[in-house]
C-alpha cells in the first residue's frame, strides 16, 4: 500500500508541474487560462486524496492546515482581488498535499513574497527618481499615496504601447480619478481605447503622465514556488 501511494505521489506531483508549466505559458501569453487546462490534475489528484483519507494518511489538523491558503485565496478571489485560475491552482496544491500541510503553506508564502521587491522598487523609484512626477499628477477623486507602492509613471504614449497593465489613474476634467483598486477581469484593450478617446477629447497629451501596474502571472509565481516548497519540505523530512 505505501508503495501505491508513493507512485501515486510522484504521478500527482508530475500531473500537478505539467499543469502548471502549460498554465503558465496562457498566464504569459494571453493573462487568460482555460478552465479545462485543470480538470486531469484536478481528477488524479481527489483520486489520490480519497486514497489517502481512506488508508489513514490524511488527518483532520493537517487537512485543515493544508486548506488555509486556498481559503484565503477563495476570499481574495470573491472579493475580486485576484483572478479565480491563481485559486484553483491553489487549491490543487492544497488537495494533493492534504496529508503535508507545509507543501502548500510554503507554496502560498513563497509565492506572496515573489513581487514584494517589486513593490520595494516601485517605492524607491517613486519617491526618490519619479517624486516630481509623481507629484504633478492632480487626482480629482481618489488619492494617489497607495500608489506610491504599486503604480509606476510612464507617458501615455509608452503606456498605449504595453499590452497587459492596470491604469490607475483615469483622465476627467481637470486631473485624474485615481485608484489603487485592480480589477482582475478588465478588459485591457478597452482600457487602451479608453486612453485615445481621451486623447482625441484633448483631455490629456501624448506627453502626460499616467500612473499604471502591470498585470503580474500570479499562476507563474505559484508554479515556480511550487517545487521549491517540495524541496524543502524533502529536506526538513530526511
Amino acid at each position: 500500500m505505501i508503495a501505491i501511494l508513493y507512485d501515486l505521489n510522484v504521478f500527482v506531483v508530475s500531473a500537478i508541474i505539467a499543469t502548471f508549466i502549460y498554465a503558465s505559458y496562457r498566464d504569459l501569453l494571453s493573462r487568460e487560462i482555460p478552465e479545462v487546462t485543470w480538470l486531469p490534475a484536478y481528477l488524479i489528484t481527489v483520486v489520490s486524496a480519497v486514497m489517502k483519507f481512506l488508508g489513514g494518511h490524511i488527518l483532520p489538523l493537517g487537512a485543515l492546515l493544508s486548506i488555509m491558503p486556498a481559503l484565503t485565496y477563495l476570499v481574495l478571489f470573491l472579493t475580486g482581488l485576484i483572478g479565480g485560475a491563481d485559486f484553483l491552482a491553489l487549491l490543487l496544491v492544497s488537495i494533493a498535499h492534504l496529508h503535508e500541510p507545509l507543501v502548500p503553506l510554503l507554496t502560498f508564502v513563497i509565492s506572496s513574497l515573489i513581487p514584494v521587491p517589486l513593490v520595494l522598487l516601485n517605492l524607491i523609484e517613486n519617491t526618490v527618481i519619479s517624486r516630481k512626477v509623481i507629484d504633478s499628477i492632480v487626482c480629482v477623486q481618489g488619492s494617489k499615496k497607495f500608489l506610491y507602492f504599486i503604480g509606476r509613471p510612464t507617458t501615455v504614449i509608452q503606456f498605449l504601447k504595453k499590452r497587459y497593465v492596470f491604469l490607475h489613474t483615469y483622465p476627467i476634467e481637470g486631473g485624474y480619478i485615481c485608484s489603487s483598486s485592480i480589477d482582475v477581469d478588465i478588459d485591457f484593450e478597452k482600457q487602451r481605447e479608453m486612453i485615445e478617446e481621451a486623447l482625441r477629447r484633448g483631455l490629456m497629451k501624448p506627453e502626460d503622465y499616467v500612473i499604471y501596474s502591470p498585470a503580474l502571472p500570479h499562476v507563474v509565481f505559484i508554479a515556480l514556488s511550487y517545487p521549491i516548497a517540495l524541496l524543502i519540505t524533502l529536506y526538513l523530512n530526511l
